[in-house]
Formats: C-alpha cells, sequence, structure tokens
C-alpha cells in the first residue's frame, strides 16, 4: 500500500505530496529536476526565464534529466509574453502549471484543453473558491507563514486550512512555513493533500544561489525581525496588490515609482527593487523575499533529495508513534 498517496499525486504523478515553490529570479530546472528525480514535484519558473525561448531551453534541460513529472509556474502580474509562454508548455509536453498572483482561468482552461493540469496558487479563501469556481484541478493556499505576495486577508494555515477543507472540493496544497516531517503530517492532518515548500528547497545545494544566503536561513530563526517582520506584518497590502496588476499598463519607471510608494519597510533597497522587477538579480530577490517561518525548522544545507527523504523518513516515525 502506497501511504503517501493522495489526490495530488495521482493527479500530477509524483511519488509523495511534496511540491517545490517557484522562485521568480531562479526557479530554474537545475533545481526543480533534482526535486522531480526525488520524488517530489519540481517547479520551474517563467519569469525566470525571462523569454519563451530560454523556457523552452530549460524545459529541454529537465526533461533531458529527468523523466518524472514537473511544473511550470505563470505568474501573471509579472511574466511578459504570456501567451508565448505557453505556446512553449503547450508544445513541450508540460504535464503541470501552476498560474499565481491573479485569477488564471483564460490560459488554465486553454492548458487544460491541451491535457494539462492546472493549479492555482492563491493567499486568502475567498480566491481558493474562486479558482475552484474557475475549474481549477487544485489549489495552494499559502498561509500567513509564509513568503511572497502578502494579503491583508491572509490566515495562518492553521485556521485557514481546515476551514478551507469544509468548503472547497478540489485538493487543496498547502503552503507556508513547512519544512519538516512535522509541517508535513500537520498538514496532512488537516486535510491538506501536498504540501508547497519554498524556503526549504532554497537551503539545498541545487537551489542557484549564494552559499551565504542558504547560511542565513539555517541560522535563521522565526523570531529574527528579518523574517518575522516580513512575514507577520507584511508592508504589502491590498494596494500593494493593485500596483502589481498594473504593470504593463504604465510605463515601467511610472510602475516604479508607485510600487515604492506602497512599501513601507525603509530596508529595501530602491535600486535592488527595480532590480528584481526589470531584471534578473538574484540578491535583489533574496533581499525582498528573504525566506519564510519555516527558517524556524531549517537546520542545515541538503541535497533536494536528502530533505525529501528526511521529511518522508520523520513522517513515517510519526505514524508508527500515532499508531501506538
Amino acid at each position: 500500500m502506497d501511504i503517501w498517496k493522495t489526490r495530488v499525486t495521482e493527479m500530477l504523478g509524483m511519488k509523495y505530496p511534496i511540491i517545490q515553490g517557484s522562485f521568480g529570479g531562479f526557479g530554474t530546472s537545475a533545481l526543480g529536476t533534482a526535486v522531480s528525480e526525488a520524488g517530489g514535484l519540481g517547479m520551474i519558473t517563467a519569469y525566470a526565464l525571462k523569454t519563451p525561448e530560454r523556457l523552452r531551453e530549460d524545459i529541454r534541460r529537465l526533461k533531458s534529466r529527468t523523466d518524472k513529472p514537473f511544473a511550470v509556474n505563470l505568474t501573471m502580474t509579472l511574466t511578459a509574453g504570456l501567451d508565448e509562454m505557453v505556446d512553449v508548455i503547450i508544445n513541450e509536453g508540460v504535464p503541470v502549471v501552476e498560474t499565481s498572483a491573479y485569477r488564471g482561468d483564460v490560459y488554465g482552461k486553454r492548458l487544460q484543453k491541451a491535457g494539462i493540469k492546472w493549479i492555482h496558487k492563491v493567499a486568502t479563501i475567498k480566491h481558493a473558491l474562486a479558482a475552484e469556481v474557475h475549474g481549477a484541478d487544485a489549489v495552494v493556499i499559502i498561509g500567513l507563514e509564509g513568503t511572497g505576495f502578502k494579503s491583508p486577508m491572509q490566515l495562518p494555515s492553521l485556521i485557514g486550512i481546515p476551514w478551507a477543507v469544509s468548503q472547497i472540493k478540489i485538493p487543496i496544497i498547502v503552503g507556508g512555513g513547512i519544512g519538516d516531517s512535522h509541517g508535513f503530517m500537520a498538514a496532512l492532518a488537516m486535510g491538506a493533500e501536498a504540501v508547497y515548500m519554498g524556503t526549504a528547497f532554497l537551503t539545498t545545494k541545487e537551489c542557484p544561489i549564494p552559499d551565504r544566503y542558504k547560511q542565513i536561513l539555517v541560522e535563521g530563526s522565526p523570531s529574527d525581525p528579518r523574517f518575522r517582520d516580513r512575514n507577520l506584518a507584511p508592508t504589502k497590502t491590498e494596494a500593494y496588490a493593485k500596483v502589481l496588476e498594473k504593470r504593463g499598463t504604465i510605463p515601467d519607471d511610472e510602475w516604479l515609482v508607485e510600487l515604492e510608494a506602497t512599501l513601507t519597510h525603509g530596508s529595501i533597497d530602491k535600486e535592488k527593487l527595480k532590480a528584481m522587477f526589470q531584471g534578473d538579480e538574484i540578491e535583489a530577490v533574496l533581499e525582498f523575499v528573504p525566506g519564510s517561518l519555516a527558517v524556524g525548522v531549517i537546520d542545515r544545507v541538503m541535497t533536494a533529495k536528502e530533505l525529501i527523504e528526511s521529511i518522508i523518513t520523520g513522517a513515517e516515525a510519526i505514524r508508527k508513534r500515532w499508531s501506538i
């Protein structure tokens, strides 16, 4: 009997219900391949590749290194040339696509017609319900403990996921602060059918970020203001989300000024902020989105395979204790 089989593993084809999160500046096949090969679902982030041609190359690179399933993330408010990116995804036979940051049903329905599974990532139960109505195959809900773009309506996973499970029929995937076997088992116990991990995979050997950032995460603590304030007292509000939606509708310089005006956290360097949205500056992304509260359970740098194995081994030990 496959004890880790859920509707998500059956639908998406991976061995374990563990999905790698998307990464704006460095979400390439370098990490995605390792995660998929280890039994999870690796993720390529289209925005990190910038162009359809580079996305095509990276998809082919991943497929040449593993025959396991993988996903591509389309960040709706940031990714340029979405139509062309979707063409590449369909033509290259990508099995799973995650949309995020804005409703993705226009592309989701097109992808589903091509036989691709469509999952949508949200920060609130309201938007998760909308994704179900729009026809998503599954939904990722990021709790307040997670990093990335925030909503004032976001809930901690401990209450948000059970509440979502009581209302939503499609499979729910939970992210935010999960990085070890305890968080993994808690997510499944709450009714989620897979976990979605970003920060934990940032610290893996295959992740293409500088080693000093991995060490900051390993040594980090949820009580450290760098992590606590960015996640539990977020500066990114509803006004910020509305500014993100304007990208491409006004000149870039105007957009960046408006974006800056919504941010009250004084430590964000303006040039790095600009680099994050206009270039592929890894350090800019890490300055802006340093990591989730999962830093509390990360204690060393491992390979993606070692991380996944440690979670599953620990989870099996927890199951045995529960059975007693």
